[in-house]
């Protein structure tokens, strides 16, 4: 697959960023042709592609799996395969020959000015290519029928699943995910069993079946964060029970009780049971006026807990910032790559569960009204009583009837005491049973950058936005201490408030730590001479949980290592790694000695090209060619036949002369309602202004074309358009979907003289 040659040359130009390595002895990468001027930058091959795809209109990823799916069927799919793969690859060396002579240039401190913004914006135009192809040479698979009931969950493809596993482990882990995914009324076992499976996989690694284990990783993380926001039943019958009792007291329980056994319904395609829950949620659904108002807000809710909450009172203009504030002002300066980055740490708290939900109690939901239990008080209150003592401690509260008799009613403890009572508290539910403090020990060598250090970093964001999110809800949690190391560790930082965990937060988007070498057994040992000094002033220390991330370009001192950690006394340190990039045979042995002693650890590997943050606007649903909501059936797929006579022809060489457009795709490209992309990124103020402005043009030129031929005609117009400015059709698209007074009014002229009857 070519894909495997683009991570590496991901790699490569995210080097390029770097400061150039002093390299001494003989200079090897002075020989060669190194970058002159611009015409070295010039790439013909990948222009021509990049130009025959957009005339081919293969913008989009969904757009190139509609023309595969016409090829396969009309018999075209291996030419197809074959000519785009021929192509791609001639792009492919060609860019990296450029990039080759430009990391010369780098290395001898002569590199051009904007070299790099030219290869990155080649780089984008080569992944296209590649993924094309790369999608062409797929074995084509069965399409899933579109009017199947209730699918809303996008299982990820597990591949090979026809044979077993080469793990038991993962065997087992497949066994508790399913066994989850059919469960649908013990909502205690169905956590139990999501927490089990993914600690299977947490130990086991990424090491077995890459192609099971990391779709099903997704799988049961999405799962556990979906059971952990409903109450805990048993059965429907306790169900049914908790709603009726929690809908007088508590109505949002109950809406949560339905909603959960309205998903996990459609988690186990129980058809019947969906359409009961889904019937049951339908008096408490909002109204569909006020429907789209409560789904932004609850977007708001979900961007809040990395951006900040909202405050309640003002502050005075001469206060310093809140932390939200300072995260928000965070979120607006960042590059875009810099903001995926939050996503990435969002992605990072599932996989490996920063917030360690396995050593959480699990709160069963009320399903009966209990009694209040009336208590005796020292203080007056609104109701008294009678009680009878025969001592003197309560002697002002005495009740005298026959003072003649109180000698008599002591004796025989049957004094009368006034005594005042009130209902008790409800008990205390909810038991937070505190984690394992969690240690990192982060690489911040010269060879930790660019989509390492990215996922090194957002690791450490997941776990400091929890601390914060946990501080500010006044929720019990543990300090988190991290350092980074090169040849030289760096102080064990401690973060234990809100205010320190905004701070460090900001401080690595800043500033993200990368030079030096790598030096893992020092990294350690100062990790445990920190933990030590630090255990009589600080007992958290006492339930450390090392763990270590890394590229693994180290050797590793194995005995000094044991050596250190044995004089440690009552401490029970555990190590586990996350390597990066590299694999590392010595940490791997570190953790098979410590599951071998009954100590809870893991060794998780993850190959560049797994990391890597290569994702470009090509990876986006949207299509260009035909309109979502329209199925991909034999009647629409042979609408598209031009498009696929066209990349026949690319295929085999040949440039197409003209852009090529078919009437299906105008209601693609100008949707009568948008809609609007999840998790993309909101347009500004400029693209809005020069979308109007485009679908203006276009409507000009429209009324001049003939009826029969406007819709074509702007289809072909609105490439060019897109071209010149810049702009991709899935940037364009959604742009569409935010809309705005001016958009608006341009799409619906251009609607109106290219279909005037719908």
């Amino acid at each position: 697959m070519l894909s495997r040659q683009l991570t590496e040359l991901r790699r490569r130009l995210d080097s390029l960023r770097e400061s150039p390595p002093s390299v001494s002895g003989r200079r090897w990468w002075s020989f060669g042709r190194k970058v002159a001027g611009p015409g070295d930058l010039a790439l013909p091959v990948l222009t021509a592609l990049h130009r025959d795809l957009d005339r081919v209109g293969v913008h989009t990823s969904a757009d190139a799996q509609l023309l595969r799916t016409l090829g396969a069927r009309r018999g075209l799919a291996g030419t197809l395969s074959q000519g785009l793969h021929a192509r791609a690859g001639q792009a492919l060396e060609e860019f990296e020959e450029c990039v080759a002579r430009v990391e010369r240039s780098w290395r001898a401190g002569a590199m051009p000015p904007g070299a790099l913004t030219v290869l990155e914006r080649a780089f984008v135009q080569l992944a296209r290519a590649v993924k094309v192809a790369d999608l062409f040479a797929r074995p084509q698979l069965d399409a899933m029928e579109d009017d199947e009931d209730f699918i809303v969950y996008e299982r990820p493809a597990m591949a090979q699943r026809h044979r077993a596993p080469t793990s038991a482990r993962m065997a087992v882990a497949e066994f508790f995910a399913l066994r989850a995914r059919l469960n649908v009324l013990d909502v205690v076992q169905k956590r139990r069993d999501l927490d089990l499976a993914h600690e299977m996989l947490l130990r086991l690694g990424a090491d077995h079946d890459r192609d099971r284990g990391l779709p099903l990783r997704r799988e049961v993380a999405e799962g556990r964060e979906r059971i952990r926001a409903v109450p805990a039943v048993r059965s429907l019958d306790e169900l049914m029970r908790h709603v009726r009792h929690s809908a007088k007291t508590d109505p949002r329980a109950a809406y949560r009780s339905l909603r959960g056994l309205y998903e996990r319904a459609l988690e186990a395609g129980d058809v019947e049971l969906t359409r009961a829950a889904r019937s049951a949620l339908e008096p408490l659904l909002p109204t569909q006026e006020s429907l789209t108002s409560l789904v932004e807000r609850a977007e708001r809710d979900a961007l809040s807990r990395w951006f900040g909450e909202p405050g309640g009172e003002e502050r005075p203009e001469a206060a310093s910032p809140r932390p939200e504030e300072l995260l928000t002002d965070l979120a607006f300066s960042l590059r875009p790559e810099q903001l995926a980055t939050f996503e990435l740490a969002e992605g990072c708290a599932r996989y490996f569960d920063v917030e360690d939900a396995l050593t959480e109690e699990i709160v069963l939901a009320e399903t009966q009204v209990s009694k209040p239990v009336s208590r005796r008080v020292p203080y007056p209150t609104q109701t008294m009583t009678f009680e009878t003592t025969g001592g003197l401690h309560e002697v002002n509260n005495f009740v005298l009837t026959d003072p003649r008799m109180l000698l008599r009613d002591l004796a025989a403890n049957r004094q009368l005491v006034r005594a005042y009572v009130e209902d008790a508290p409800p008990p205390e539910r909810k038991k937070v049973k505190r984690t394992a403090v969690r240690v990192y020990v982060c690489d911040a060598s010269g060879s930790m950058h660019g989509a390492r250090a990215r996922f090194r970093d957002a690791l450490i964001i997941a776990e400091l936005n929890n601390l914060r999110v946990k501080a500010r809800r006044g929720e019990v949690f543990d300090p988190l201490y991290f350092s980074f190391f090169n040849d030289v560790p760096t102080e064990l930082a401690r973060v234990d408030t809100a205010a320190e965990a905004t701070r460090q937060i900001e401080r690595l988007f800043r500033d993200s730590p990368a030079e030096g070498q790598t030096d893992i057994s020092l990294a350690l040992m100062s990790a445990f001479d920190s933990i030590r000094a630090a255990q009589g002033r600080d007992p958290y220390l006492a339930r450390a949980t090392v763990v270590l991330v890394t590229d693994g370009e180290d050797r590793v001192d194995l005995d000094l290592i044991r050596r250190t950690r044995a004089p440690m006394g009552s401490l029970d340190i555990a190590l586990s790694f996350i390597s990066l990039g590299e694999e590392n045979p010595d940490l791997r042995s570190l953790i098979r000695e410590q599951r071998a002693s009954g100590v809870r650890a893991f060794y998780h590997h993850l190959s560049d090209e797994e990391i890597q943050w290569a994702r470009t606007e090509f990876d986006t649903p949207w299509r260009t060619l035909l309109p979502r909501d329209v199925p991909t059936t034999s009647e629409a797929l042979e609408q598209l036949a031009p498009h696929l006579e066209a990349l026949e022809a690319v295929a085999g060489g040949r440039a197409t002369s003209a852009p090529v457009a078919v009437e299906a795709s105008f209601e693609a490209l100008f949707p009568e309602a948008p809609t609007r992309q999840q998790g993309a990124q909101a347009p500004g103020q400029d693209e809005l202004s020069r979308v109007a402005d485009i679908l203006g043009a276009l409507a000009e030129a429209a009324s001049l074309a003939p009826a029969d031929k406007r819709a074509t005609e702007s289809v072909v117009l609105l490439q060019h358009l897109l071209t010149v400015y810049g702009l991709t059709p899935a940037r364009y698209l959604a742009v569409l979907s935010v809309g705005g007074p001016s958009v608006e009014d341009a799409l619906s002229r251009v609607r109106l003289l290219c279909r005037p009857f719908g």
